[in-house]
């Protein structure tokens, strides 16, 4: 059995989801493709989506009081391929794969995703090393034996990628809400995620460049109480509010079948999350119990867990609404 999959069934037995092990072992493997080392073998980071360079995060979900009933994870497919164009092709084939366990997954739905890396990497000899693909997947206990959502995750770092996006996906230019010319806050990841009942949603990532002190500032700018309201409560929940900058920040705006879904994430860098998540989470989850699942889960997996980032998704009517935790599991023997 892999890593990853031990890790999920386990966490899924502590939240005491209904779940189907061998579907979340299959889904799971397919996904990151069994591999889970941190280093390429040119000893760099095998995976960008990690500060460990391990391809595996995990989050719980929940929001006004109450735990979502959701395993949700992000991997990437063949980390050990030194070449990003066939990361792309290989993760492209896995998500090809995975669609078959979305209850509406069909050819129309793989060719969603293969226009959309097309789209944004027309030439993947081009792509710098430094750009990304990863899957992001959902199992929720509706549906035990199928996903409840996959989700591809492009970076932005190629010459032309927003531009092409936006002409292909009209709604993703809505997103953009920093100027083109601002150097604070820029786009970095565009996704498309499809869920059980088939609706698509697309979602801007725009990250803001850590360490400088007029970020805050600038996030309030751009998007307003919004903005303002999350950073209020990061500082309410313990966070240092003369120390914000330092922070890693990403600003998401989604869009589905609804009105557009705003939410930001933080993460902290070098400094220890577990206070400030476990505040955050007795407010908006109710208790910390998922949080301290995920610390739970790894460590009894034969691994440690760092907490990443804490995402807060926020709505006009009701204000502060979702709380998002991840959390990476390191495996010391990897």
């Amino acid at each position: 059995m892999g890593a990853a999959g031990e890790f999920l069934v386990e966490l899924a037995e502590r939240l005491t989801l209904r779940y189907d092990p061998a579907t979340i072992h299959a889904v799971a493997e397919r996904a990151c493709g069994g591999q889970l080392e941190a280093r390429r073998p040119d000893g760099r980071r095998a995976s960008l989506l990690t500060r460990s360079g391990i391809p595996f995060e995990v989050s719980v979900t929940g929001g006004r009081g109450n735990l979502t009933p959701v395993l949700r994870y992000t991997t990437e497919t063949a980390t050990q391929n030194m070449k990003i164009g066939s990361r792309a092709d290989a993760q492209l084939a896995a998500i090809g794969d995975l669609v078959r366990w979305l209850p509406k997954g069909d050819e129309t739905v793989v060719e969603l995703f293969q226009s959309f890396v097309a789209t944004l990497y027309p030439d993947p000899t081009k792509v710098p090393p430094r750009s990304a693909t990863w899957i992001g997947v959902a199992h929720d206990t509706e549906s035990p034996h199928h996903t409840a959502r996959l989700k591809m995750y492009c970076g932005l770092n190629v010459s032309g990628a927003l531009r092409r996006l936006c002409s292909r996906w009209p709604g993703f230019a809505e997103f953009a809400s920093a100027p083109a010319d601002e150097k604070l806050i820029k786009p970095v990841f565009a996704t498309i995620e499809v869920d059980a009942h088939g609706e698509v949603i697309h979602k801007l990532y725009l990250r803001a460049r850590p360490g400088d002190v007029a970020v805050p500032m600038k996030l309030v700018r751009y998007f307003g109480d919004q903005a303002w309201e999350v950073l209020s409560e990061l500082v309410r929940c313990g966070a240092d509010a003369a120390k914000l900058h330092e922070q890693d920040f990403f600003v998401s705006c989604a869009r589905g079948s609804g009105a557009p879904v705003f939410g930001l994430d933080v993460g902290a860098r070098e400094h220890d999350m577990t206070g400030l998540v476990r505040e955050l989470a007795s407010k908006h989850h109710g208790t910390p119990h998922a949080v301290d699942a995920l610390a739970q889960a790894a460590e009894s997996c034969g691994a440690t867990l760092r907490y990443s980032f804490v995402g807060m998704g926020f709505s006009a009517e009701q204000g502060i609404d979702k709380l998002k935790v991840y959390g990476t599991p390191t495996w010391t023997t990897e």
